[in-house]
């Protein structure tokens, strides 16, 4: 199933479509004319090394700093980015790219398929962020500047779709190469190849990228992109509302969600993600090592009440396992068990429990960063819990903070994540396989990993689907995370804007402003 757009007020008119992709001339604006373009931004990204590690507030300037091999479209879909085109050959075992001619690094430095190659064999080595997503890269080669060769080792059917994903960037290779990749000053102000040079970062204020003039792709209209660090949920909104803003990139509040439906001044989007809301369990700690205390956990836990309360229309309450997204994949068989409070306290009482003078088979530790509805969530879970005799403290945290104990050091019992799940439904090993980029639960399952692999080796249908059928089944088993809600987004755009990702999906990456215009 491709993921749909439901265009909840008219499109716009196709003379403002095609305007807005249009390439401007790049003589110097006068400043009133400048095309400056405000996007609001939750947090200052701690690096703006694309690849090292997972960093969200990045993640959006990367877009428009750097580029991939290929690039994810807003609707899942996979673009040529440097490369301009590629082909399988030896069985599917061998994957050529053809770069673009005339690449340049924004310092002027010369684009060569040696870049790509440092680029993946470093990521390999050094087990970067998404490195799990290589581990069917046996070799990559460079017969010439303008060509990649990846041999693989076994067939990967996926292997493209990666590519597109996070944690893919081209890096500059002369500006990396023997250095600490965690201490270079680059990290801080990053050389890429994209439409837009980076020029400054103000801690806690903004972040400013400009036009990059030679870029090798369709000139940018903007002039200016203005990432507004605005922390506070409410605060973005306002500014949104007065346009000082001009993307909300912290989303509408959830109470809000509805606000622009009818106004004539905005064009909304409604999108069911890839993205879902879940509960992680620490599968070290003394009470989450138990699999009927995650049982109970999740059994205990209102998914609905959640729905009803924070999401206001949007998204829908998580069943499978595995994305219903995934085109076909979602197996209906192995789901979320469904809220029952007296067979919660069963299943604790199984694993040994009994309630003390206060109430509570234990008490418990949820860990949680600071983020849009989520104190409103934990609150709603804690309450849940409280119900199946569970004692749970709340401890709310930066989300630096969180990413270091929960996620580096695993230092928590329980927390609650969301994260993309796609574009292909082999995304679900970054999450569930033992060496899983965002596996933090400690969580390992020969088995799982064995279908998890054999599922890349095939491109049969149905093969694959008997392999994620049995990923699913055994996370029902096991219950690694309790998967609470289907992300939903609806997306109110101005109607000053053209060519915004939702707008020319054929040609954007989901968070690129090549073709964005303001017609003010």
């Amino acid at each position: 199933m491709r993921k749909v757009f439901l265009f909840l007020s008219l499109l716009l008119s196709t003379a403002l479509l095609i305007s807005g992709c249009q390439t401007q001339t790049n003589t110097p604006s006068d400043e009133e004319n400048e095309q400056v373009f405000v996007f609001s931004l939750a947090g200052d990204p701690a690096t703006y090394h694309p690849d090292l590690k997972t960093d969200d507030f990045a993640y959006i300037i990367n877009q428009n700093v750097f580029n991939r091999l290929v690039k994810l479209g807003p609707n899942d879909n996979v673009l040529p980015d440097l490369a301009e085109s590629w082909e399988f050959s030896n069985n599917d075992k061998t994957l050529t790219f053809h770069l673009h001619d005339g690449v340049k690094w924004h310092d002027g430095e010369p684009f060569t398929s040696a870049d790509v190659k440092w680029t993946y064999d470093t990521l390999m080595a050094e087990k970067w962020a998404k490195s799990d997503n290589f581990t069917t890269v046996e070799s990559i080669e460079c017969p010439d500047d303008n060509t990649v060769v990846m041999n693989l080792k076994d067939t990967d059917v996926s292997i493209i779709t990666k590519l597109s994903w996070y944690g893919t960037f081209i890096m500059p290779k002369h500006l990396y190469e023997v250095t600490d990749q965690t201490r270079n000053e680059y990290n801080q102000h990053p050389v890429g190849t994209g439409p837009f040079k980076f020029v400054e970062h103000k801690k806690g204020v903004s972040i400013t990228l400009e036009r990059n003039d030679e870029y090798w792709g369709d000139t940018p209209i903007l002039d200016k992109i203005i990432f507004s660090i605005i922390p506070d949920e409410m605060t973005a909104y306002q500014a949104f509302l007065q346009d000082e803003v001009d993307y909300l990139g912290t989303g509408v509040p959830s109470t809000n969600t509805n606000d622009f439906d009818d106004n004539p001044d905005y064009e909304v989007y409604l999108q069911l993600s890839m993205n879902r809301l879940y509960l992680a369990f620490n599968f070290e700690d003394e009470h989450f090592s138990k699999p009927e205390v995650r049982k109970a956990v999740a059994m205990g836990v209102d998914r609905q009440m959640i729905y009803d309360r924070v999401a206001n229309g949007v998204g829908g309450v998580a069943e499978t396992f595995i994305s219903p997204m995934a085109e076909d994949f979602a197996d209906d068989r192995y789901t979320m068990p469904e809220h029952n409070v007296e067979q919660a306290r069963k299943l604790l009482e199984q694993a040994g429990y009994t309630v003390n003078a206060d109430g509570y088979y234990f008490s418990m530790e949820f860990s949680v960063f600071e983020n849009g509805n989520y104190k409103e969530i934990a609150e709603i879970i804690q309450q849940n819990l409280k119900e199946i005799g569970i004692d749970m403290r709340i401890n709310m945290m930066d989300y630096a903070i969180w990413t270091e104990k929960v996620k580096q050091n695993k230092e928590y019992q329980m927390t609650m994540s969301a994260g993309y799940q796609g574009p292909d439904v082999s995304g679900i090993a970054g999450r569930v396989s033992t060496h899983g980029s965002n596996n933090f639960m400690n969580f390992s399952n020969a088995r799982l990993d064995e279908c998890l692999e054999e599922a890349l080796k095939t491109s049969d249908h149905e093969t694959r689907k008997a392999y994620y059928s049995e990923v699913q089944k055994i996370m029902s088993e096991e219950m690694p995370m309790a998967i609470l809600l289907d992300n939903g987004v609806k997306t109110p755009i101005k109607k000053y804007l053209s060519g915004v990702p939702l707008q020319v999906p054929d040609k954007a990456a989901s968070g690129e402003f090549t073709y964005t215009q303001i017609n003010k």
